[in-house]
């Protein structure tokens, strides 16, 4: 499977649920204006897609620049034109950017016959280096909304779940793209991660749930062990609290009530985490 097609397939068939978005849309931009400081002036926004799930016109209120990130440059400006914002000076797309440094890599072992640990330790050394932004440097908020899922999804793909070596991947790509989120951060500014932990496919009752039920419901289904890979919260908080590249740099970690997204027939649980650097 070409890893890359895949993507801007994905983000193509995205592009009719612009109104299926709406609520979790509203969601995503409420996180990223209120973790905004008050002289906060610049945004980043990693693995931003076709930006369905976004409202650019609340963002560009608060923000006085607004740098979009993703390997899919189609897709930015297919959601730049949707939105109005196609010819703004206040949007500068960075793409076609690989965010791990190493999806290219993931794409060809997904389309090989055997995975070699040389190619294994090729990406882990990949990663282990920092994707250069040039000048995007220096933020106020860096959000990665829905990415982590995806970087994960290309480790499934290309090295596979029972491979011997996969947790220690899952863990690396996971560990990396917080420490992307926070060095990209200035001092006093916030990265906050959405990202999906489960959905209807595997938890039928996310379809009919009340809103007020959905906490509930998340516990008993991460107890039970129904979770994407790599996002349940409490061993993110742990690993938030653990990895001295991460901790050393938190002044403050904080979850949001998880919502609901609705992306065509599937309904996923999302959650979000708002991660305030030392000032």
């Amino acid at each position: 499977m070409d890893l890359f097609q895949e993507q801007a397939r994905r983000n193509t068939e995205a592009d009719a649920t612009w109104e299926l978005y709406t609520p979790h849309r509203e969601r995503v931009t409420q996180l990223l204006l209120g973790a905004r400081t008050s002289t906060g002036e610049r945004l980043c926004l990693l693995g931003a897609g076709n930006l369905n799930d976004l409202d650019l016109a609340g963002l560009s209120t608060a923000f006085r620049e607004i740098v979009l990130v993703d390997v899919d440059a189609a897709a930015l400006q297919r959601g730049l034109t949707r939105q109005g914002f196609a010819e703004d000076a206040r949007f500068r797309v960075v793409a076609p950017t690989d965010v791990c440094g190493a999806f290219a890599e993931f794409a060809e072992m997904a389309n090989g016959q055997q995975v070699r640990d040389d190619a294994i330790n090729h990406c882990l050394r990949t990663m282990a280096q920092l994707p250069d932004f040039g000048e995007s440097v220096g933020f106020d908020v860096v959000a990665s909304v829905g990415l982590l899922t995806q970087l994960i999804e290309g480790v499934v793909r290309s090295i596979g779940e029972s491979h011997q070596r996969f947790w220690e991947v899952v863990s690396a790509i996971r560990t990396q793209h917080l420490r992307l989120m926070l060095d990209l951060t200035v001092p006093g500014g916030a990265a906050v991660l959405v990202t999906e932990v489960v959905s209807s496919d595997s938890c039928p009752a996310l379809l009919s749930v009340d809103k007020c039920e959905l906490l509930g419901l998340l516990k008993l289904e991460i107890a039970a062990r129904n979770f994407f890979t790599g996002t349940n919260p409490a061993t993110l908080q742990d690993l938030l609290r653990t990895e001295f590249t991460l901790a050393d740099q938190l002044s403050s970690t904080r979850f949001a009530e998880p919502w609901l997204w609705q992306f065509l027939s599937r309904i996923y649980a999302v959650y979000g985490l708002t991660m305030r650097k030392y000032g």
